[in-house]
């Protein structure tokens, strides 16, 4: 009978398991030291060895020559445990198993003594799924069991178990396996199997595996029906929905030298290959954080094992984009992916951001904003902003010309402003605003030149009634709670 991959080549021993030293270790002291618990919590995400360790530790307590730290994995009791078939060690459920009357049931065979073991192990998996009261019902006998019994728990979500259960649990926590320990495990896997992987493929299975060694044997397994012999990579691609290397290597070069065009094209390609909107998203995310490692721990660093992209190229786009450029980049990416899951047409946002991607060198860094709204002291700086309205104002335009001359006057005025009494308001100008104009003038004859010169004088008086702006001090009005701004938003009361 066909065995798949991860079934296969299940550990046996405590050091055989991947990446979980740490629990092992002090696993196996424990069994050494006659030291075991009466409970274990393991907690941890799928498929990393939780259900492994929890039968290498039956297997250490209940092995014809133990109880010992290494079992022989060949008498009996380690052959039944290994296949998950021994009497004495009764694997539950707790998805399928979860309510008070299995509880219950669980609870007066306790007493039983084992059947040929030392030890009556029970191993409930996904404990979390238990309801309320089959945890009330078993907090008693998981606090003080028969001194046969030893209870073993994993979860992979243990926020949800009641305190008064962990509390009564020595926990563990697994960690997601690295990319380079996946990488690694493969290699073994394919030399014992007689298959010859492509270069870049196994470290593609890693990638897409995120920390699942489970996840990683099975998509081997997978790939080892397509030919028997051989891992192809294009064949990964296809069968896990990635971009291929070159095509992101493309994409970054593109954005980096500012070609939306070239960019958009190359999305084009690959979303109408077959490729999810997400997925891209995410791998193109994943090089960019390649990058960005790169960028401060060199492309040797172990952080980077599972690098798409061979170290020239990581080193040479790395040196493209500043770290803090390459941080916008994953940010953007991020939220065009939250945006692509809540709305129909996911390429658009991702196209978007794309977009503003190839346009990184147009990015003004937000201290050199400030700098320049701002003088030395971080205070508003008057005469630095005039400038920049000045240039930003059309050239040629003499009524800009006239206003930044008036502008200045304001500005610089040191006596009190004269005042021509003689001078008649023009039709259609409210006396009262021509004697505030009057008041901002230098001297007389730049109020008589003025006065003279009608549409810049109603000019003041239409900007004052259009956009709240007295030509006098140039303090916004208080408008009442009802007006609205030219495009029909509610201004408050008193609102500047």
């Amino acid at each position: 009978m066909y065995l798949v991959f991860a079934r296969k080549y299940r550990p046996l021993r405590f050091e055989e398991v991947v990446g979980q030293a740490h629990i092992a270790t002090t696993l196996q002291n424990a069994v050494k030291n006659d030291r075991v618990g009466h409970a274990y919590l393991f907690c941890g995400s799928r498929g990393v060895g939780k259900t492994t360790m929890a039968r290498i530790l039956a297997a250490a307590l209940n092995c014809e020559k133990g109880p010992t730290a290494d079992p022989c994995g060949a008498c009996t009791s380690c052959r039944a445990i290994a296949t998950g078939d021994d009497l004495d060690v009764i694997e539950i459920d707790g998805a399928s198993n979860r309510g008070i009357d299995q509880i219950r049931e669980l609870r007066q065979n306790l007493g039983y003594a084992p059947a040929r073991s030392r030890c009556k192990i029970y191993y409930i998996d996904e404990v979390h799924m238990l309801t309320p009261p089959a945890f009330n019902a078993l907090l008693k006998s998981l606090e003080e069991p028969p001194s046969h019994v030893k209870f073993i728990f994993s979860t992979t979500d243990p926020q949800q178990l009641p305190d008064t259960v962990k509390s009564r649990c020595q926990r563990f926590d697994f960690h997601r396996i690295s990319d380079a320990e996946i990488i690694k495990h493969l290699r073994f896997v394919c030399e014992k199997e007689g298959l010859e992987p492509e270069k870049g493929s196994l470290e593609c299975v890693a990638r897409s595996a995120r920390g699942s060694m489970r996840d990683a044997l099975s998509t081997l397994d997978q790939l080892a029906s397509f030919d028997g012999k051989n891992v192809p990579l294009q064949q990964v691609l296809t069968v896990l929905g990635a971009v291929e290397t070159r095509r992101l290597t493309e994409t970054i070069d593109a954005l980096a030298q500012g070609e939306t065009g070239s960019a958009l094209s190359i999305v084009h390609e690959i979303l109408f290959s077959g490729v999810d909107v997400l997925d891209f998203a995410d791998q193109l995310s994943e090089y960019v954080r390649d990058l960005l490692v790169a960028s401060y721990l060199g492309t040797d660093d172990e952080l980077l094992a599972g690098a798409a992209a061979d170290a020239e190229t990581l080193s040479r786009q790395s040196e493209m984009f500043s770290p803090e450029q390459l941080l916008y980049v994953i940010q953007v990416l991020r939220e065009a992916k939250l945006r692509a899951r809540r709305e129909t047409t996911g390429r658009l946002a991702l196209e978007v951001a794309i977009v503003k991607l190839s346009r990184l060198d147009e990015l003004v860094p937000v201290e050199q904003a400030l700098q320049q709204l701002s003088g030395p002291a971080g205070a508003a700086n008057p005469r630095q902003s005039q400038e920049l309205a000045r240039k930003a104002q059309p050239a040629g335009s003499t009524v800009s010309k006239r206003i930044q001359s008036i502008r200045e006057k304001l500005q610089n005025r040191t006596a009190a402003p004269s005042r021509s009494e003689d001078v008649q308001a023009p039709e259609g100008v409210d006396p009262a605003k021509l004697q505030q104009i009057q008041g901002a003038a230098a001297d007389a004859a730049a109020m008589e030149e003025l006065a003279k010169d009608q549409p810049l004088l109603k000019a003041f008086v239409e900007a004052d009634r259009e956009f709240g702006l007295s030509p006098v001090r140039l303090r916004r009005k208080q408008r009442p709670a009802e007006e609205t701004l030219p495009d029909n938003t509610p201004r408050k009361a008193g609102g500047q």
